[in-house]
């Protein structure tokens, strides 16, 4: 009888962990949105009726999470966007399904459906979409407007990505050290699959999540890193090393700080 249980909590697990090994990936959709002049208050009540559908398609769970961000710190892009509404879907299955919003648009009446409607068009304009694949991380990691993502766009040196995707997970392990120590919120890897060069071309956006804008700042300018996380963690090697080499392997091609403004629930 012990034998007989012994085999089937080996079973169990056997089966626990071939669904995690098997489980698809997330999708992220990211729309880049241009506000049309003086109608950032007007596009800013149309993202509260936004949020009620998304809050359906989550609770029916066509998808993971919805987020809106403001673009706060531009640099090196030559792209005109205010907003990015970033999605994220379970799998490439939800991002195709049909009759996603019917739940959502239960809860408004014919005339605020076309209101809404009406108003987002003459509010904003989606000027592109990026589609990327998620490829490790520390999720989850940012959930309160008010909150700040600084994002990385990399571009792997020829015959370099496996190298790169080798340094990123030993990246992963010092940020969740990180993490603990407070000096951030989260890390998360994105691997660009449909690109329109929004900010140029890359193969991966690279984001460090924080809590507040003087946490963002602070990472951004080198006042806190990870060189003691790193050095707890790999007591041998040397840190500037490491980071060398980081460098040799990727060039940033665009990085931006954009602030969360309002998140399904």
């Amino acid at each position: 009888m012990r034998n007989l249980f012994f085999i089937a909590a080996l079973l169990f697990v056997a089966i626990n962990i071939a669904s995690a090994q098997t489980a698809p990936a997330p999708y992220g959709e990211v729309n880049f949105i241009d506000v049309k002049p003086n109608m950032n208050e007007s596009y800013l009540i149309d993202v509260k009726t936004s949020k009620i559908l998304q809050n359906a398609r989550k609770a029916n769970k066509t998808i993971i999470s919805w987020q809106l961000y403001r673009r706060t710190y531009p640099r090196g892009s030559n792209m005109e966007y205010d907003y990015v509404g970033f999605t994220v879907y379970p799998s490439g299955k939800e991002m195709k399904a049909e009759g996603t919003w019917d739940s959502g648009v239960k809860e408004l009446s014919a005339k605020e459906i076309e209101g809404f409607l009406t108003s987002l068009n003459n509010n904003r304009s989606i000027v592109a979409t990026d589609l990327y694949h998620y490829k490790m991380g520390t999720t989850p990691s940012i959930s309160l407007p008010g909150e700040y993502v600084q994002l990385n766009l990399v571009k792997i040196k020829p015959g370099m990505y496996d190298a790169y995707v080798k340094n990123l997970e030993t990246w992963k392990l010092v940020m969740e050290e990180c993490i603990k120590a407070g000096k951030l919120k989260g890390f998360n890897v994105w691997d660009r699959t449909y690109q329109t060069n929004v900010m140029g071309d890359n193969d991966f956006t690279v984001t460090f999540s924080f809590a507040t804008f003087d946490q963002a700042l602070s990472w951004a300018s080198g006042k806190i890193n990870g060189a003691d996380e790193f050095k707890k963690l790999f007591p041998k090697e040397d840190y500037n090393a490491f980071t060398s080499k980081l460098r040799e392997l990727r060039e940033i091609t665009n990085q931006e700080l954009w602030e969360l403004v309002e998140v399904t629930d």
